[in-house]
């Protein structure tokens, strides 16, 4: 068995899509079903590097892939899996070793991923080769009855441009908030998503007239932190939007949770470690 790596950047779309397909298939996560626009998408929102991303091939055929974005001296690995066939054969360790040193060699000083709680072989992997978990990250859910009727009523609320919340996440957020949750990722966005300022403080949220609305990000200021301001700005965003059901995506520090249950949000079933590398 000969391994060799391809730079993503070398094969089609279209390509690039069915091996990350192929890879995810039966994930715990669920299987990914990506297409050409939804891709498009998606390296938009997480800044892949196409040219630093990988495809691995075993004896010349697709494997799996790797793809990475970067952020000063930080790379993370925004996506990472091997087609079923070529699982168990230490394909996936073989290109994790692989991207660790080629962003060694490229000058980066960390790595960092997110990966699945429930994915017990992916965290054995990452921790094989150094990875170290640095939190739990965690998913919210606040359902509403069926025959619960919805209100909007966004007059106790500032709409503002996504960029001027983003800003804010930017310059009060901690230290280690992950990549997809912090002011960087959040100012790639625009409508449908919207941003408000209540008192000082700033929320952004999907598409207001979807079903379910999606909250992406928060900001409070540096001295408000820690004293029930985030968890009145959650409050409020649900009275202005009486009778919709809410999602925080799996990527919010589990050290936030109070903010979530205090507003009557459930546990989401699948959670995820944030984890880094020093390289």
């Amino acid at each position: 068995m000969t391994l060799t790596v391809q730079p993503a950047v070398e094969l089609p779309m279209a390509t690039l899509c069915d091996i990350i397909n192929r890879s995810f298939k039966g994930y715990v996560g669920g299987d990914f079903q990506f297409t050409l626009p939804v891709l498009a998408t998606f390296l938009a929102q997480v800044d892949v590097h196409l040219a630093r991303s990988l495809v691995v091939l075993q004896d010349g055929e697709p494997a799996g892939i790797a793809m990475l974005a970067r952020r000063g001296w930080a790379v993370r690995v925004a996506l990472m899996g091997v087609i079923t066939e070529f699982q168990n054969q230490g394909v996936g360790r073989w290109l994790l070793g692989h991207i660790m040193e080629a962003a060694k060699a490229a000058g980066d000083r960390t790595m960092v991923l997110e990966v699945i709680e429930q994915n017990p072989r992916a965290v054995h992997l990452y921790e094989v080769c150094g990875f170290r978990r640095v939190q739990r990250l965690v998913g919210y859910d606040y359902k509403v009855d069926n025959g619960e009727k919805r209100a909007t009523n966004e007059n106790s609320l500032r709409r503002v441009d996504v960029l001027e919340a983003a800003r804010h996440m930017t310059a009060w957020e901690a230290a280690d908030i992950p990549w997809q949750f912090s002011g960087i990722a959040v100012a790639k966005g625009g409508a449908p998503s919207v941003a408000y300022e209540v008192d000082g403080c700033y929320a952004v949220c999907s598409n207001p007239e979807a079903e379910t609305m999606s909250l992406l990000g928060l900001a409070v200021p540096r001295d408000r932190q820690r004293k029930g301001e985030a968890t009145r700005l959650v409050g409020r965003l649900m009275a202005a939007h009486a009778g919709q059901s809410w999602r925080v995506a799996p990527i919010c520090p589990e050290k936030y949770g109070a903010i979530f249950l205090r507003n009557g949000f459930t546990v989401n079933a699948l959670n995820q470690f944030q984890m880094e590398v020093v390289l």
